[in-house]
C-alpha cells in the first residue's frame, strides 16, 4: 500500500504587516500561487500584523519578533522562503534589517530546514561585518533566486557560492487586474478619482527618502502643476505605502497652485493596479509603483533614489525614462522626460509589452523551483 504524501508545509518571511503594497503584492502573488498548484500547502507567514495578514490571505501568521513561536513552528516547516524584497540590504531600517532577517535564515538551517531565498533584491551592502555575516550564512541555504543580475554579481563578489543562484524577476508579474466596477461598488469614491472627463489622468507616486526635502518635494509639486497647465492633466497620488505616503502626497499637494487628488483608500494590490492601469502616465519614485505601471502597460517616469530601481528600468531597456535623486531632480529634466514619452509613448509600449511577458515567466520559474523542491 502506497504511503500518503506528507502535506507540505512553509514559512514565508519579509517585510509584511506594515501596509506596503509593494511587498503585500509579493506576499499576495506567493500565497495565491502556492495555494493554486498544491491545494493542500500549509502556509506560515511571519508578519508585523499577524491578525491582518490571516483573514487577507487565509494563512497562518505568526509575529515576526516572537521568536519561541517562529522556533516552535520551524521545527514542523519543510522549506523556509525569505522573500522577496529587498531584505539583504543594509541601506535602510537603521541597518539592522539585514541581521533580522539573516538570523531567521541561520534559525531555520539550524535546526535543519531547507532554506530558499525567494526572487529578491540584494544590497547594497556597506558594512563590512554585513558583507561576512552573508558570506558565512547564504553558503548555507539551499537554493537563491534572485530579481536581477546585479543581485546575482554581489552575492558572487561576497564568495557566496554554494547554493545555485537563478535571476529570475520580482512575483508581482504574477498578480492580475481586478475588474474596476467590482472596486468602484466596494469603493464608490474610485469614481471620482478615476473620472478626468477625458483629461489625461497622471498618477504619482512619492516616498520619503534620504534627501527627500522641502527642495525635491517643491520641484514634484512644480511638475504636478505642469503637468495640469500644460497637458490639462488630471493628477491622482497614489499612495503605496499607508500612511507614510498619503502624508509625503498631501506635503506636496499643499506646495502646488492647482488642484490634484490623493488616494485615501487602502486598496488590495490587485484593486491598486486596476486603478493605476486607467492612467496615461505615471511619475514614480517608488519600485513598485513602476513595476505596477510597466504591468499596466503604463509609461512613465522613474526616480533611481536606490539602486533597485536603477536595476529594474535598465532590465526593461528604457534607462531613458530614468531620473537620478538629488541633482538630476530638477522642473526640467522631469519636462523633458514627460515630451521624450508623449513622442515616444507607442515605441514606449511595445518594449512594455515584450519584457513584461518575458519577466512574468521569470516569475513563473520562481515557484518551480519551490514546486521541486517540495516534491523532488
Amino acid at each position: 500500500m502506497k504511503k500518503p504524501k506528507a502535506i507540505a508545509k512553509i514559512m514565508i518571511s519579509g517585510y509584511y504587516g506594515f501596509n506596503n503594497t509593494g511587498d503585500e503584492a509579493i506576499l499576495k502573488s506567493m500565497v495565491g500561487a502556492f495555494k493554486e498548484k498544491i491545494p493542500q500547502i500549509k502556509i506560515t507567514v511571519l508578519s508585523q500584523n499577524p491578525l491582518q495578514t490571516s483573514q487577507t490571505y487565509q494563512v497562518k501568521a505568526i509575529n515576526r519578533l516572537h521568536l519561541i513561536d517562529i522556533m516552535r513552528c520551524l521545527r514542523d516547516t519543510n522549506l523556509f522562503i525569505s522573500g522577496g524584497g529587498g531584505l539583504l540590504q543594509d541601506s535602510t531600517g537603521k541597518g539592522w534589517s539585514i541581521l533580522y532577517y539573516l538570523g531567521l535564515i541561520l534559525a531555520a538551517k539550524t535546526v535543519k530546514v531547507p532554506v530558499m531565498i525567494y526572487a529578491q533584491g540584494i544590497g547594497p551592502v556597506n558594512k563590512q561585518i554585513n558583507k561576512k555575516l552573508m558570506k558565512w550564512i547564504l553558503n548555507k541555504v539551499d537554493l537563491i533566486t534572485v530579481r536581477d543580475k546585479p543581485s546575482k554579481e554581489l552575492l558572487e563578489n561576497l564568495g557566496v557560492v554554494k547554493p545555485s543562484i537563478y535571476v529570475n524577476s520580482d512575483p508581482v508579474f504574477l498578480l492580475k487586474k481586478k475588474n474596476i466596477n467590482n472596486i468602484i461598488d466596494r469603493h464608490p469614491l474610485i469614481q471620482q478619482l478615476i473620472n478626468s472627463d477625458n483629461r489625461p489622468l497622471i498618477g504619482v507616486s512619492v516616498r520619503e527618502y534620504k534627501g527627500n526635502g522641502l527642495d525635491s518635494k517643491s520641484i514634484f509639486a512644480q511638475a504636478a502643476d505642469y503637468l495640469v497647465e500644460n497637458y490639462q492633466a488630471k493628477i491622482i497620488f497614489l499612495p503605496f505605502k499607508f500612511d507614510e505616503d498619503v502624508y509625503s502626497s498631501e506635503e506636496i499637494l499643499s506646495l502646488m497652485k492647482n488642484k490634484a487628488e490623493v488616494l485615501k483608500i487602502k486598496l488590495e494590490p490587485e484593486e491598486l493596479l486596476s486603478v493605476l492601469s486607467r492612467l496615461s502616465l505615471l511619475v514614480g519614485v517608488r519600485l513598485h509603483s513602476i513595476i505596477f505601471s510597466s504591468i499596466a502597460n503604463i509609461p512613465f517616469v522613474a526616480f533611481n533614489y536606490d539602486p533597485k530601481v536603477k536595476y529594474f528600468v535598465e532590465d526593461l531597456g528604457l534607462s531613458e525614462l530614468l531620473l537620478e535623486i538629488g541633482e538630476d531632480i530638477s522642473l526640467k529634466n522631469i519636462q523633458e522626460k514627460v515630451e521624450y514619452i508623449r513622442e515616444n509613448n507607442d515605441k514606449i509600449k511595445d518594449i512594455l509589452l515584450e519584457k513584461v511577458n518575458n519577466l512574468e515567466e521569470k516569475a513563473l520559474a520562481n515557484n518551480e523551483l519551490v514546486y521541486k523542491f517540495l516534491n523532488p
